[in-house]
């Protein structure tokens, strides 16, 4: 599993390199603000519709949870103590990428949670994220393999501490079960409608 993984952070690292070098990428491009979200949507999706996972749903809530606190509090420690200049000279809070840290913490969690198969497309998506970052003059390329790496340590924190995450939970809010969480979607042929539900049962 490491060897995958340090394979991906040079992959980034190349990608970055090349988005930078020969690929601009404009301001007005916004599919990395939204894109690297999506990795952490599946995390906890991914199983109401069907696929199997490690965690329950509360589980995987107080996962995730624990994941974006830890890596909001790393980049942003990081960003206001490093102080490094953006590239396009926008502000000092280059180093390291918050966007490639969140959508790596997202990539880990769904890799963690549902295996390489979800996790590689997840993965793709960050090193998505990366590559527009730097393309968009954002971002050196050392800045999202250093948020790569931060956002996979963040996963794997959240999920070492959860024993005593679930235990806390459990003292706060003694009683309490995971809801049970389903989508079902849905198609009208007479329409062309397309649509869904999502019910929880508590």
């Amino acid at each position: 599993m490491k060897s995958k993984v340090l394979l991906l952070f040079v992959l980034l690292a190349s990608l970055s390199f090349r988005a930078n070098a020969q690929f601009p990428i404009p301001n007005t491009f916004r599919g990395d603000d939204i894109v690297q979200n999506v990795p952490m949507v599946m995390d906890l999706v991914l199983a109401p519709l069907g696929v199997e996972a490690k965690h329950q749903f509360l589980d995987r809530t107080l996962e995730l949870g624990v994941a974006i606190v830890t890596e909001a509090a790393l980049v942003n420690s990081l960003k206001y103590t490093v102080r490094e200049m953006r590239p396009d000279g926008s502000a000092r809070n280059s180093f390291p990428s918050g966007h490639t840290a969140t959508a790596f913490t997202g990539a880990e969690l769904v890799r963690m949670e549902y295996g390489w198969g979800y996790g590689a497309a997840a993965y793709v998506m960050g090193v998505g994220v990366a590559f527009c970052r730097v393309g968009k003059g954002r971002h050196y390329w050392w800045d999202c393999v250093a948020g790569a790496g931060i956002g996979v340590l963040s996963a794997h924190i959240s999920e070492w501490v959860l024993p005593y995450t679930r235990s806390a939970w459990d003292r706060m809010f003694p009683g309490t079960q995971a809801p049970a969480v389903s989508f079902s979607p849905s198609y009208d042929p007479m329409t062309g409608a397309v649509g869904t539900s999502l019910a929880f049962r508590f």
